[in-house]
């Protein structure tokens, strides 16, 4: 078992400022297979966003590229932005894969 945690965080400016949009995980992989994974979305609705269609993307597979780009694509398959902030959508979808790959 190997359980790795990760927070990633979009900010404007320096790093302590609040993010534009925010990834948390824990993705558990043991003998190369995703066994259990965990993703949520900060700062892109009112309240944390668990995703997930990505973690099922994930989970059962061995992890590569193709596969954390397609966990990405679904983690924001619903998105619903408002016209001022739809480019959160394509950091949110970035934040999830480096997510996944680190």
């Amino acid at each position: 078992d190997r359980a790795q945690q990760k927070y990633l965080k979009f900010t404007l400016r320096t790093p302590i400022d609040f993010p534009v949009v925010s990834v948390a995980s824990v993705i558990t992989i043991e003998k190369g297979v995703c066994t259990d994974a965990r993703i949520t979305l900060g700062a892109v609705a009112p309240g944390p966003v668990r995703v997930k269609a990505a973690e099922e993307v994930i989970i059962g597979q061995p992890i590569d590229e193709h596969l954390a780009a397609e966990a990405a694509e679904r983690a924001v398959s619903g998105a619903q932005p408002l016209s001022m902030n739809a480019y959160k959508v394509e950091i949110a979808k970035t934040l999830v894969k480096r997510a996944i790959l680190s």
